[in-house]
């Protein structure tokens, strides 16, 4: 598969297909390149800084590494909708950094590298990465250190419609063969808090009652960044476009804070 062709099938926009010709190396460097992204991520997370325009830079050097991964993807005989379905998550951050920027590239390095080390796979509308849980992580989610659990993500762009997170969660256990899987999430949606600003007919309470949350924290305010776009010191200053956003911002001028819950859902025969 070629770049053009993987661009077409994750739908990156127009732009970028007809001008990420601008961006190559040579096949030495490539492989340079590619040698401290699969064993030295730091060092080459440094050197990519310094490029110039990195965020286009990055852009076409992933989309690059999409190309072999797909091999693998058919080695695996991994479908080809999951195949889409994942690598979109470059089409999701490259329009955020265009959001962001005004420049179609990426900023999301480190998360999108999950996808590239195939450590990450959107099933429906969840995404899903296997964990072994170290003490740290074990002793923040009350389980076992070593437990094998699915770390579960909501990518953005579309709405949390509770019955195909469901079928993700089905999806997710027959993919990793493991009926018994337990899942965890650390998200602004799984907030307690939240009840207070939505019904609970709400997509994103009935998403949440599918967990048993067993912490909230507030180390960063992900409500505000998810929500608004930004995150402001002036509360008073974020739009009011939707139900959500008139909601929350009403909650953070009464001096409140959303914060981000730690959720497991445990699977028993």
């Amino acid at each position: 598969m070629t770049i053009q062709e993987v661009m077409l099938r994750i739908e990156i926009p127009e732009e970028v297909r007809k001008n990420i010709g601008k961006y190559s190396l040579s096949e030495k460097e490539f492989y340079e390149w590619k040698h401290l992204f699969e064993n030295d991520f730091e060092i080459f997370l440094n050197k990519w800084r310094e490029t110039q325009k990195h965020f286009q830079w990055v852009l076409w050097f992933y989309l690059k590494l999409t190309c072999e991964v797909h091999e693998k993807y058919k080695e695996k005989d991994i479908s080809e909708e999951i195949f889409h379905d994942t690598f979109s998550d470059i089409t999701i951050w490259c329009k955020e950094c265009y959001r962001k920027y005004k420049v179609y590239g990426l900023e999301e390095v480190e998360w999108v590298a999950k996808s590239l080390r195939m450590e990450l796979f959107r099933l429906g509308r969840l995404q899903f990465e296997p964990l072994i849980l170290d003490q740290k992580l074990a002793q923040k989610y009350h389980l076992l250190t070593g437990e094998k659990v699915l770390n579960v993500h909501i990518p953005a762009g579309e709405k949390l419609d509770y019955c195909e997170c469901q079928k993700s969660f089905e999806s997710a256990k027959k993919f990793f063969s493991n009926e018994d899987v337990i899942f965890i999430c650390d998200s602004w949606l799984l907030s307690p808090e939240l009840r207070e600003i939505l019904p609970e007919t709400s997509n994103i309470i009935r998403f949440q009652k599918m967990y048993h949350i067993v912490e909230v924290h507030y180390d960063f305010p992900q409500a505000e960044e998810r929500v608004f776009g930004e995150i402001r010191e002036n509360k008073d200053a974020y739009l009011e476009e939707n139900s959500l956003q008139r909601g929350l911002k009403q909650y953070l001028l009464a001096g409140k804070k959303v914060g981000i819950g730690r959720g497991i859902i445990i699977n028993e025969r």
